[in-house]
């Protein structure tokens, strides 16, 4: 408290010079003197302290350690433990305490001092004597001798040794009063002339109705001001909205170029000859077009995960299984890039509750990380296991790849945060990966930490989740996908209705390519119409067609016997929660965000279609 006081005593103006303290205990009020006197002594006045000879040890303990010495002359402190200057023969008259101020004053400033500070034990100066009940009168008296001089007084009280009575007064006769670590202005505080009787009953009706007045005027400027910071609230919702929507249009303009290039990169991948030199600018079309797919993604959902905004879809999941298919799904682009994997998982399922997309997500984005920062050659390693603290499982993704500086290792998972800023930028990125990693793990309640022996040293990320309840449970025969050719179970015939030409055309090519029949249509109208004449097993649909949008296509083809029993899959640029609720509330079984994984979509066209009823 003493520190804060000590800025607001510092702060005082010309005329803030009457303060009163009220404190509830004898040992309370040198937390407010020691402030009060110290101030004075930096500002340059003479110090003064009227009051017991306890109180006077105690601060002057206090302040030694400031090089406040009693010694010294002209002296800076002055502690008077002695009444009777003040109240000579017994007596409390407050004409002759203001004359003795005054002589005070004078002599301080006659002693090269700015001016005089002067702090008052008021209970003990008028304790036992006579003209004890002038005290009030003596404080509205002190209002006016202070108002042309260079003293700034500060009467303490304690409510032991006082009446509440005289210290409802008190409140009267003071502009300011120190409450806690606060001065604060007194809203009880009246003019000496007005507590003394000095002015006629009708100067007193004025005086009180232009407070009444000031007090209109300051309920005015609340209220102005709480219109205004709701005009700002609602302006701000306004922006972070649009901020919102500019992030989904701009995910969805860019989705949709990276869907029709990830597309026609399969075709020619379905229609190479073996050329080696071919196949080499493919995958790396390829990984450009993943990289740039997860950029998008994180973009978008960053400033939702660090605020904690996303849903989860919680289930009782086993996490080695899903670590299982994240790598398995990974593997081609660790082959690609000509790193080895070292993958080393238990036995048996380790049982955790979450959300199995998100949880993806969050691996998906180490993995990359990984694969980014390590050179070919490298190797890349990925484990489950039990945490230290035996409560948690630990998924660590490590790498042997250029590692982390020092000084830049404590704020890798901030937003933003980039450990490359030179010009050439070789391995950047926007620097949001990590903080989206961060926000699912912990919306789990989980943690996350990174570990990194220094530049150079290689890295290694550790996800932290808690272990589900029963999470012993029988071993399971391990489940692997293996990345080949054409997977071809099966012929389907898919419609597909897309208001993008290139888009359509490089989606069908890949689908005919890969032995399905396939019919597209440019609008959603005509992707109804076709439904009804091709009868589709699959639809796949976007969402932002013209005239009729991809919810209305879903609502109708299910709300048609002929067309119900299609599986309906959006594949759109449109990702956020939102739009997913959406989607599965028109009608649709799966949300896809372009650029579709080809490995995935053959599983699902592989899948049974499940009849709607």
């Amino acid at each position: 408290m003493g520190g804060e006081l000590e800025r607001r005593f510092s702060r005082l103006r010309q005329g803030d010079h009457h303060l009163c303290l009220i404190s509830g205990g004898l040992e309370e009020p040198s937390a407010a003197l020691v402030p009060f006197l110290k101030t004075g002594l930096a500002a340059s006045d003479r110090c003064l302290f009227l009051g017991p000879p306890s109180s006077a040890r105690r601060i002057e303990r206090e302040l030694a350690p400031q090089g406040v010495s009693l010694g010294r002359k002209p002296r800076s402190l002055v502690l008077l433990t002695e009444r009777e200057r003040w109240r000579p023969g017994g007596s409390f008259v407050p004409e002759r305490v203001m004359d003795s101020l005054r002589q005070v004053e004078h002599q301080a400033l006659d002693d090269g001092f700015r001016g005089l500070r002067i702090a008052m034990d008021m209970a003990w100066l008028v304790d036992g004597a006579s003209g004890g009940e002038r005290l009030i009168e003596y404080e509205a008296l002190l209002n006016r001798c202070l108002a042309g001089s260079r003293i700034a007084a500060l009467c303490c009280y304690t409510r032991p040794h006082t009446g509440a009575a005289t210290l409802r007064d008190v409140l009267r006769t003071h502009p300011l009063a120190v409450l806690g670590g606060q001065v604060c202005r007194s809203s009880f505080y009246e003019p000496p002339d007005l507590v003394l009787g000095d002015r006629s009953p009708e100067d007193q009706l004025d005086w009180m109705i232009a407070r009444l007045r000031r007090a209109c005027r300051g309920e005015e400027k609340l209220q102005d001001l709480t219109r205004r910071l709701g005009q700002e609230r609602a302006a701000l919702a306004r922006a972070d909205r649009a901020k919102e929507d500019l992030l989904a249009m701009l995910a969805h303009e860019l989705r949709n170029p990276l869907g029709t290039i990830s597309n026609a990169l399969q075709v020619l991948r379905l229609t190479s000859e073996g050329d080696e030199t071919r196949r080499r600018a493919i995958e790396t079309a390829e990984r450009q077009v993943l990289h740039q797919a997860l950029l998008v993604d994180d973009l978008l959902e960053t400033s939702r995960v660090t605020r904690g905004e996303i849903e989860l879809h919680r289930e009782d999941l086993d996490l080695v299984g899903l670590v299982r298919e994240a790598v398995e799904g990974y593997r081609k682009v660790l082959r690609s890039a000509r790193l080895a994997l070292d993958l080393d998982l238990p036995a048996k399922p380790v049982r955790v509750f979450g959300d199995r997309l998100r949880l993806s997500q969050a691996l998906s984005n180490l993995l990359h990380n990984a694969t980014r920062f390590t050179s070919p050659g490298d190797r890349i390693g990925v484990r489950v296991g039990r945490a230290d603290d035996g409560r948690r499982v630990a998924v660590t993704v490590s790498d042997s790849g250029m590692g982390i500086a020092a000084e830049t290792l404590p704020h890798v998972f901030e937003i933003f945060n980039q450990g490359d800023h030179s010009l050439d930028r070789a391995r950047g990125g926007l620097g949001v990966g990590l903080a989206v990693v961060k926000g699912l793990i912990e919306l789990h309640g989980g943690e996350v930490r990174a570990e990194s022996a220094g530049v150079g040293r290689g890295s290694a990320f550790t996800l932290l989740l808690p272990v589900a309840a029963g999470t012993v449970s029988a071993l399971k025969p391990a489940v692997t996908s293996q990345v080949s050719g054409i997977e071809g179970s099966g012929t389907r015939r898919i419609l597909v209705v897309e208001d993008n030409p290139d888009a359509a055309a490089t989606l069908r090519d890949f689908l005919e390519l890969s032995g399905h029949e396939v019919e597209t249509a440019a609008s959603g109208t005509d992707g109804v119409r076709a439904a009804r004449r091709f009868h589709p097993e699959v639809v796949l649909c976007d969402l932002g067609l013209p005239g009729m949008d991809g919810f209305e296509v879903a609502a109708q083809l299910r709300r048609d016997p002929e067309t119900s029993s299609a599986r309906l899959i959006a594949v759109t640029g449109y990702g956020r929660d939102e739009d997913r609720r959406r989607s599965k509330d028109a009608g649709f079984d799966l949300h896809l965000t372009k650029p579709v994984d080809p490995l995935q979509l053959r599983q699902l066209l592989r899948a049974p279609v499940r009849h709607h009823h």
